[in-house]
């Protein structure tokens, strides 16, 4: 699929717009009505045992995260039955999207003392405790042995498909993969002095049965554009570059006017590229009934796949509306047979970002900041 393909509503050059599509003289700033924030969790792991649940739940999912000063934390989301969720957290954990990604999500302190994430070569190493909010006990092993024979892939995490009210959109980028091996792998699941069995996975990834359960060991969490009512801060281009709140843009300039060409975010060992194709234009000089359309494409460093879609942008009186949509979901780019089968059959992982939708409307004004109002919605 070709995301650069001529633009036949808008008929605009590609790689700028044309320069009459403004009505003022450019300022030599520009305003940014994106942003990109950065999870500080950096390994999860997920175990289901939906086929033997408990009472109350049936999934527990482990986070390890390090904050910015490298401080290790962890946190246990407890899914339930009906479809809500409880988070038991360390008191210092650094949250990010939690509350929006989960639905009727409570959130409850816990030391979680004597937990552990530990992945080496050949093994995994993986425990925690807490007790709930019944009072009730809960303790998981994992121990996976002879990871040396694995074969990791990538994937973008599902984790907005569950989300009724999302408030970003999450690009969760899931590096070193893997499904647990059930010839080499322990796992104990407890709840109440009750044991429960794990669920097995059907397909033979690694040319072995595997469990459900399943870990990464390198997590790149990114937020998209988090809901935001405010005003829109001035940018100021240095060689066609500014950055902003750990957020780069590379700049087009469009005789003076500045436009979008891509954003970018990254921490110490992955990156992730937000292109535009026309650049989002310069919004506060744009002209009386000026509208566009484009798409944008999401990559991440070592290509596990691209999310991509269409933006479409209009300006009527004094109010820039602007909308996005990733139509196209998630493009794998995976070689391995057994992997294009599991993306092919289980679809969830390809489609769910179809759903969403972001819409923003910018109020201009000549002697004040602009003011932008925006959130997601699911359609």
């Amino acid at each position: 699929m070709n995301l650069f393909s001529k633009n036949t509503s808008t008929n605009v050059n590609l790689t700028t717009h044309q320069n009459n599509i403004y009505a003022s003289n450019p300022s030599g700033k520009f305003f940014s009505p994106f942003n990109l924030i950065i999870d500080d969790m950096e390994r999860l792991i997920l175990v289901n045992f939906e086929k033997d649940p408990d009472e109350h739940y049936n999934v527990l999912e482990f986070q390890q995260a390090f904050d910015k000063n490298e401080k290790r934390s962890f946190l246990v989301i407890a899914y339930r039955n009906d479809g809500a969720a409880d988070v038991y957290h360390q008191a210092d954990y650094p949250f990010a999207s939690q509350s929006s990604i989960l639905n009727d999500v409570k959130f409850f302190v816990n030391p979680l003392e004597n937990a552990k994430f530990e992945i080496k070569p050949a093994s995994l190493d993986v425990y925690f405790s807490f007790q709930d909010k019944m009072g009730r006990e809960i303790k998981v092993k994992v121990n996976e042995l002879r990871r040396e024979k694995k074969q990791p892939f990538s994937l973008l995490a599902p984790v907005g498909v569950i989300s009724r009210n999302p408030t970003v959109l999450p690009v969760y980028s899931l590096y070193e993969m893997s499904f647990t091996n059930q010839k080499h792998t322990y796992i104990d699941i407890e709840i109440n002095n009750r044991k429960h069995k794990p669920d097995a996975f059907p397909l033979p990834l690694d040319f072995s049965k595997n469990y459900f359960t399943r870990y990464s060991a390198d997590t790149f969490n990114v937020d998209w554009n988090r809901n935001y009512d405010g005003p829109l801060n001035p940018l100021s281009p240095i060689n066609n570059k500014a950055e902003a709140q750990g957020t780069t843009y590379e700049l087009i300039n469009n005789n003076g006017h500045y436009e979008i060409n891509c954003m970018s975010t990254k921490n110490k060992k992955h990156n992730l590229d937000i292109d535009f194709s026309p650049p989002i234009p310069d919004i506060a000089c744009l002209k009386e009934d000026f509208s566009s359309d484009g798409k944008f494409i999401i990559t991440t460093d070592n290509k596990p796949g691209n999310l991509s879609g269409v933006y479409f942008l209009k300006r009527l009186g004094d109010e820039v509306s602007i909308k996005i949509h990733p139509k196209y979901g998630w493009q794998p780019n995976e070689r391995r047979l057994i992997l294009k089968f599991l993306f092919l059959f289980i679809k969830v992982f390809k489609q769910w970002p179809k759903s969403y939708v972001w819409n923003a409307k910018i109020k201009l004004d000549s002697s004040n900041l602009p003011m932008m109002k925006s959130s997601w919605k699911r359609i």
